[in-house]
Formats: C-alpha cells, sequence, structure tokens
C-alpha cells in the first residue's frame, strides 16, 4: 500500500463511542497502516439533516476537512458511512480534489489486507453466525459510487470481511436502519428498524460500519428488551486480531456483548 493515508474518525467516533476510535487505531496499527490524522478535523458534516438545512454550509465545512486532509496525504478513509458519502460526494465535485481518494476504511482494507488479516487472526470467532447490515450510506450516491467503485455493485464487502473472522455471515435484504427517519418521524424510523432487525433471523449479533446504525439498532433493542448485540465491525476486528477484550470499549455499548 503506497498511499498516505489520512485517518478521518468522525464526531461519534470520537465523542460517543471513544472505543470505536481506539479499535480502529489498534487494527491500523496492527495491520501496519501508516497514516496521519488531525485534531482540527470539524464534522464532516452530516450528510442529510445538515445538506437539507443549508447545502452551502454543508458543502463549505466539507470543503474544510478536505482540504486538511489533502494537505496530509493522498487518501482519506472514514470509519462511518455518513461521512463516507458527505466527503466523497463533495470531492467528486470539486475539481481541484480530483486525484485525492476518500474511502470508507472497509473497503480499503478488504481491497489490499484480506490476505493480511486472514493469517493475523489470533481470536476466530468460530461458530458464531452474525447478520450483515451494510447501510445505505456506504453505498450512496449510487450514480457517483458506482463510478469509482463498481465492486461494491457485486459483492458484500463487509460479508466478506466478517467471514474472515471465522464467522457465519447472515446477508438480509438490503434495507435502511431507519436513523434518519428520526427527527422528522420517530414511529417510522423505530418500525423499519424493527423489521430489518426481525429480518436477520436467529443470529449471534448484529454487525455494522456505521455509528448512526449502531445506535440506532441498539436503542430499538433496548426498547424491545430484547439482548441481541450490536457490534461495530472494527471492534471484533481488533479482537481477532488481540486487542484485550476490556480494552475494546464494549462498555459504552448499551447492550453488553456477551457472545464473544
Amino acid at each position: 500500500m503506497k498511499d498516505n493515508f489520512v485517518y478521518f474518525p468522525g464526531c461519534l467516533a470520537l465523542r460517543k463511542f471513544p472505543g470505536f476510535d481506539y479499535s480502529t487505531r489498534f487494527v491500523l496499527d496492527k495491520l501496519e497502516i501508516n497514516y496521519k490524522t488531525a485534531e482540527d478535523f470539524v464534522c464532516c458534516p452530516d450528510p442529510v439533516w445538515i445538506r437539507s438545512l443549508s447545502y452551502k454550509d454543508w458543502k463549505n465545512i466539507g470543503l474544510k476537512n478536505l482540504e486538511k486532509a489533502k494537505s496530509l496525504g493522498s487518501t482519506m478513509f472514514t470509519i462511518c458511512n455518513g461521512c463516507f458519502e458527505t466527503l466523497y460526494t463533495i470531492k467528486k465535485s470539486s475539481a481541484n480534489l480530483k486525484s485525492f481518494r476518500v474511502e470508507h476504511l472497509i473497503y480499503t482494507l478488504w481491497k489490499n489486507k484480506k490476505n493480511e488479516i486472514k493469517s493475523k487472526i489470533v481470536v476466530p470467532l468460530n461458530g458464531k453466525k452474525f447478520a450483515v447490515h451494510e447501510g445505505c450510506h456506504f453505498k450512496r450516491p449510487s450514480a457517483l459510487i458506482s463510478e469509482e467503485f463498481g465492486e461494491l455493485k457485486k459483492v458484500n464487502i463487509l460479508k466478506e470481511m466478517i467471514e474472515l473472522l471465522g464467522t457465519e455471515a447472515i446477508v438480509a435484504k438490503d434495507e435502511c436502519c431507519g436513523y434518519p427517519n428520526s427527527l422528522t418521524d420517530k414511529e417510522l424510523s423505530y418500525l423499519l428498524a424493527k423489521k430489518r432487525i426481525e429480518s436477520f433471523g436467529e443470529v449471534d449479533g448484529i454487525v455494522v460500519i456505521c455509528p448512526s446504525c449502531f445506535s440506532h439498532f441498539e436503542n430499538v433493542l433496548v426498547h424491545e428488551k430484547r439482548e441481541l448485540p450490536v457490534y461495530f465491525y472494527f471492534e471484533l476486528l481488533a479482537y481477532s486480531l488481540g486487542l484485550d477484550k476490556n480494552k475494546i470499549g464494549f462498555e459504552f455499548h448499551r447492550i453488553k456483548p456477551l457472545t464473544i
């Protein structure tokens, strides 16, 4: 990997779920991926609500993050679907950013590190059955994504990355978690999440690559009084690569992950 990587953690990973950031940095170090980041990165901003309120502010704030990242390296990766959609969309519309790449880290690892990950697994998750939820904004806007990431139309990347850990990965119909509706129609948002969770059937947990999907699934499961754990993929990967379970940040989960 010859790229000069820049890591963009995003607000939720830094402020609400610090274990997501800690696990990701452990993974990057374990896979010997050199990267830079910036303490003065700000909110991406959100690709649904903020863009709806002010397209101009959404784009200008996103551009500041991108220009900062470009000063540090050649490829920026995120661990949040919302950050990815915002930063990739704005980058595509900016002439001076055409040579700069924006990726979700799950794609970066799938593209470059699958064999190395497989060889470095020290705690396989054999015998587990996890539901796969990639999340809508990982592949949006579809017209732009298909130009640069054509594989995403053919391959369920998260499924393949979960299977690298030794688990069975269950793919249900690709539907929304319902989170974007939570400000305008809470009842619809709740019903969409409940429908999505039920579509997975009997599993040992749900695996996501988006902090917003994670948060929404947990809130609905707690309300439903269901003890079904939700995992952020990079937590599981860090655990399988040897990170002590007590350092992953499971204390920030509302549903304790008892299945690993």
